[in-house]
């Protein structure tokens, strides 16, 4: 054999194997990704977030229910650090947030609304589980309507659930845990749900995922019928999820404090390391107090000039500058409701007569085939005298205990609160009242600006 051209197949055949020895390596790395957040506190990052909703709300009416077109748009910017894992609870995560833009404007018809959150309200923390997501200011009780703006499809944090953290070939596909999807989608109670996740692409620097899932439950006591669609890019060299669209299809029912949607929300947003953000800010803290029993409640301030303190079981269901209606609910069933209006203003230091009181409560019962059971004084000191009247009857054959109380400000100011629930409600009830009472204030007046 001539030795030239045994020399040279020599070289081809080797230069074969090398090649393919190369090629080979490569399609492994990239066929075979890990997926895995970076460890906690190991970095903050900057993250923009935008939301937009179209379709329509339906609210029920004597003349059955009526729709209206509604549109919104939501934008956040924060950054945000995650904190170190509880050890003895594999699925709970917490992180802090300071936020530098947070509103939503919402048109329902001819009606727009804008609500964004206040400056002092900007530093928030988050300690989530498998059993919820709770947000909440370390000083200060959140109003329901920031609590509500908070509230993100597809929030950054749970998006991070959907990764496998363990190593994944390309076109794999792994299921993600049940309590994931109702937790993206803001769902309280999931009955069926489902999602996939896929690695459909990636390379030395990036991984995209895609997922799919339906969700079907209830919210604030609402049936609803979910879709979720999406993709997500992993940062490998961070190991952050650099970027998530998404689309969710949502139809819910009219329930007992929120009206019924039938709406397709784009979710987009984008998360970089705050050293490589245009705008980073202070540094987050490296640590948050766990939620105590204060942390939890909400404040709320009525057109009435009242402040009060309540669990975020309670829930806004209608507002107008003389009542304000509050709606309980518990695991998505409807425990109780408060009235809150004005009472007649007296002298400082004066209170309305209490037969006066216990007589008007009987007029308004005896309507509903009720009447007066008990009576007592339940606060009377420097800032607050609590006249309380009982009295049950009976509503379409349901059998309903109200508690009025007749609340007289040192001031002379005078307001009335009425909790109504049905007697099977009375255990879940409990002293949900008196919680609420002992948080009771009036708000100063603000002085008259000089001319």
């Amino acid at each position: 054999m001539n030795l030239n051209r045994l020399i040279l197949a020599g070289l081809l055949i080797s230069c074969f194997l090398f090649s393919s020895f190369r090629t080979c390596g490569a399609d492994e790395a990239l066929k075979t990704v890990r997926l895995e957040l970076a460890s906690a506190n190991s970095l903050v990052t900057e993250i923009t977030y935008r939301l937009r909703v179209d379709g329509t709300m339906v609210t029920p009416s004597t003349e059955g229910n009526r729709s209206w077109p509604v549109t919104s748009e939501g934008q956040m910017e924060f950054q945000q650090r995650r904190l170190p894992s509880d050890p003895d609870h594999a699925n709970r995560f917490r992180a802090i947030r300071i936020f530098q833009v947070a509103e939503t404007r919402t048109r329902v018809a001819e009606t727009n609304t804008h609500v964004e959150l206040p400056v002092s309200y900007r530093q928030i923390a988050i300690d989530a589980s498998d059993e919820g997501l709770v947000q909440y200011h370390q000083k200060f009780p959140l109003p329901r309507r920031q609590l509500d703006l908070l509230q993100m499809p597809c929030d950054v944090l749970v998006s991070g659930m959907l990764l496998p953290g363990t190593q994944v070939a390309l076109s794999e596909k792994w299921n993600a845990d049940p309590w994931v999807l109702p937790m993206l989608t803001g769902i309280d109670v999931g009955v069926e749900q489902n999602i996939r996740c896929e690695l459909t692409a990636a390379d030395a620097k990036i991984a995209t995922i895609r997922f799919t899932g339906t969700v079907k439950g209830a919210v604030n006591g609402s049936s609803a019928d979910i879709e979720l669609s999406g993709e997500m890019v992993f940062d490998r060299r961070h190991r952050i999820i650099a970027s998530l669209k998404a689309i969710q299809r949502e139809k819910r029912s009219p329930g007992p404090v929120s009206p019924g949607l039938d709406v397709t929300a784009h979710i987009e947003w984008t998360q970089v390391p705050v050293s490589e953000a245009a705008n980073a800010q202070a540094p987050v803290a490296e640590e948050i107090d766990a939620p105590s029993a204060q942390n939890r409640l909400l404040f709320l301030q009525t057109p009435l000039r009242l402040q009060l303190l309540h669990s975020r079981e309670w829930h806004l269901f209608h507002e107008t500058p003389s009542v304000i209606m509050l709606r309980q609910l518990r695991n998505g069933n409807l425990i109780s409701q408060c009235n809150i209006s004005s009472a007649v203003t007296v002298p400082p230091g004066q209170h309305t007569p209490d037969k006066e009181f216990a007589a008007d409560v009987r007029s308004a019962v005896a309507e509903r085939k009720g009447d007066v059971v008990s009576e007592d004084t339940v606060r009377d000191d420097e800032q607050w005298r609590v006249r309380h009247v009982q009295a049950a009857g009976d509503a379409d054959g349901t059998s309903i205990t109200w508690n009025y109380y007749l609340c007289s400000a040192s001031t002379g100011e005078q307001f009335s609160l009425v909790f109504s629930h049905s007697e099977k409600d009375k255990d879940a009830f409990g002293d949900e009242a008196s919680r609420i009472l002992s948080t009771l204030q009036v708000a100063r007046r603000r002085p008259a600006l000089p001319r």
